[in-house]
């Protein structure tokens, strides 16, 4: 088969199972993807937020996205979860880490507590959801695995810009996703040879509105940014469909930014 016969960017019948995938970008990308042909299952702690987004099966031909209210920190529940859809689709093909459970603290106010806490909810899970996986991809000798990373796996935060918000990037997400990018390029390294690919996504700006808005914090930020604005969250999926397709496959142990421009100041 040919290269111009084919379409190289089908996720048809992929059998894909992300987490998180009911968020804010979470749920654009489960969206797409099944748009995409892909079966997509999704795990989440909101059953209101995933029974909405069931509702997109509607406009769907047949249905694809199929939702479970899920701790992914729950080791056990989540193999359970994915020999169920072993048994069910006789495959999994692609694992896209996205779930983030941290919360945001001023290295003032941070412990030993609340940073364990904080890489358990932005680090560990991506390891024991992998390693859950695995099983899977190197009984196949073959699989894919996307990470969400952040900016903030190579950039610090510009603290001047948030000012008063509070809302910069706490020390330990920083040290969590550059433990993503860094563990992605690891398996990546390891599990070449078996036909397994592992790449990252660093999104940049993509901030919804929610708590205490200033404009000037939103000025700045777009100033920061050489396309003057800041991310939609439809604007990360090509980027998934692209590490999750067959587009792809020659691709691994990669770090895909996704910002607008941000980094290269």
């Amino acid at each position: 088969m040919t290269m111009s016969n084919i379409n190289l960017f089908s996720l048809s019948d992929k059998v894909i199972v992300i987490t998180g995938g009911a968020g804010y970008l979470g749920s654009e990308i489960s969206r797409a993807l099944a748009s995409a042909g892909a079966l997509v299952y999704v795990v989440g702690r909101s059953l209101e937020k995933l029974n909405l987004l069931e509702l997109f099966n509607a406009g769907l031909p047949q249905k694809k996205i199929f939702t479970k209210v899920l701790n992914v920190q729950d080791e056990q529940e989540f193999e359970a979860y994915l020999e169920k859809i072993n048994e069910e689709c006789g495959r999994i093909d692609v694992l896209i880490n996205n779930a983030n459970y941290a919360e945001r603290e001023k290295w003032a106010d941070l412990n030993k507590e609340a940073w364990n806490l904080g890489l358990e909810g932005a680090l560990t899970h991506y390891f024991t959801c992998t390693k859950a996986v695995s099983k899977y991809f190197l009984e196949q000798k073959y699989g894919c695995i996307v990470n969400n990373a952040s900016l903030f796996s190579f950039l610090a935060p510009c603290f001047p810009m948030h000012l008063d918000l509070g809302n910069a990037a706490s020390a330990h997400h920083a040290a969590a996703k550059g433990g993503v990018v860094q563990m992605t390029k690891y398996l990546a390294a390891l599990w070449g040879p078996v036909g397994i690919r592992v790449n990252s996504i660093s999104p940049g700006y993509f901030p919804q509105k929610r708590g205490k808005e200033r404009l000037d914090y939103m000025d700045e930020m777009k100033k920061r940014i050489p396309m003057q604005r800041i991310g939609m969250p439809e604007e990360v999926v090509g980027s998934v469909i692209f590490l999750c397709s067959d587009a792809s496959s020659y691709i691994t142990g990669q770090n895909l930014v996704i910002d607008g421009g941000y980094s290269i100041w």
